[in-house]
């Protein structure tokens, strides 16, 4: 197995330099690629161990997640390790499952594992071992949730703010919405009725009891709902999940009637899916890259022992389909 004076040896760059360009210090470019030429010529695989024990760092970032299988978030661990692969470290990840045994269970076995910083996605603030991580020992961020007490880092989309824009949209060009809400609640989804609400205060509408309707996440209840709205003559239908979107659509076409002309759809979910079945739905997706990029640049600072924002959100990017569309 190669060594460090195999490398000097090979390049005609001395052991020092070498050392501190491993270590992450920048040299002469004319030095540095004379080293990465040796390195890949050499095969040299740096000793791991050996570099976390001298600089008291395992080089390694703790990712503790709502659900593997949930599309946001197995796409923001996928812009994640591209990012932290490209700055030199590795990702340890797990999931909490939306169970808080389970988050204080695996919160421990990240920290166990002398992670440098953890990253939390979607906890939910009620949680007791949640709300004392600001007082962990290491860099803490939290991802698409809040803590009273701000002690660590949140960055999060702006979805209040997209939910907002879309649902008074609706409200100005269509004579009767229905809102299709999850039973479930956490930050997120709070925050999206927040934006619902804040639309209907400016409008100066109250909705009515029959245009709200609470359906169960993982069933086909919003679908079974559409029939009902339909017979009602509703006219425009807003979701705060993918799948309910999905379901919607379905039961509209079922109903006989058209996507956005007869009754439109508007609400959140994930673009490209939407688009490469071409339904014409007017979308909120949230900014999975721009939040990574921003996660990982907080993330990074905070190793640096330099000063990040406490809170920052990211404007989801919406679709607008004609029906909601200024003229």
């Amino acid at each position: 197995m190669a060594t460090i004076k195999d490398i000097a040896s090979k390049s005609g760059v001395s052991v020092g330099s070498i050392s501190r360009y491993l270590n992450g210090i920048h040299l002469k470019k004319e030095n540095e690629e004379k080293i990465k030429q040796a390195i890949k010529e050499l095969h040299y695989i740096p000793n791991q161990t050996a570099k976390s024990l001298k600089m008291n760092k395992s080089f390694s970032i703790g990712i503790l997640v709502d659900n593997m299988d949930n599309f946001y978030s197995s796409q923001l661990i996928a812009a994640l390790e591209q990012l932290f692969d490209h700055a030199g470290y590795f990702l340890l990840l797990t999931s909490h499952r939306n169970n808080e045994k389970t988050f204080e269970f695996k919160l421990a076995k990240l920290i166990e594992r002398s992670v440098d910083a953890l990253i939390i996605l979607k906890a939910e603030t009620k949680w007791t071992s949640f709300q004392k991580v600001g007082q962990l020992p290491l860099p803490v961020v939290s991802v698409e949730a809040s803590l009273p007490d701000k002690k660590v880092p949140e960055i999060m989309s702006a979805d209040m703010m997209a939910s907002q824009k879309v649902v008074t949209k609706i409200l100005q060009k269509r004579n009767k919405p229905a809102f299709l809400i999850p039973t479930e609640s956490d930050y997120v989804l709070q925050q999206r009725l927040a934006g619902i609400n804040a639309a209907c205060k400016s409008m100066g509408v109250t909705l009515t009891p029959d245009q709200v309707i609470y359906v169960n996440y993982g069933t086909t209840e919003a679908y079974e709902a559409v029939a009902g709205l339909n017979k009602k003559g509703f006219d425009s239908i807003f979701v705060t999940n993918y799948t309910n979107a999905i379901q919607v659509v379905q039961g509209v076409r079922d109903c006989g009637k058209k996507v956005g002309t007869d009754i439109a759809v508007a609400g959140f979910g994930y673009s490209h899916l939407l688009q490469n079945m071409k339904l014409p739905v007017t979308l909120i997706k949230q900014p999975v890259e721009k939040v990574a990029e921003k996660v990982a640049e907080t993330v990074l600072k905070l190793l640096d022992h330099q000063k990040v924002e406490k809170q920052v959100f990211i404007k989801d990017k919406i679709f607008w389909q004609k029906e909601l569309q200024d003229e």
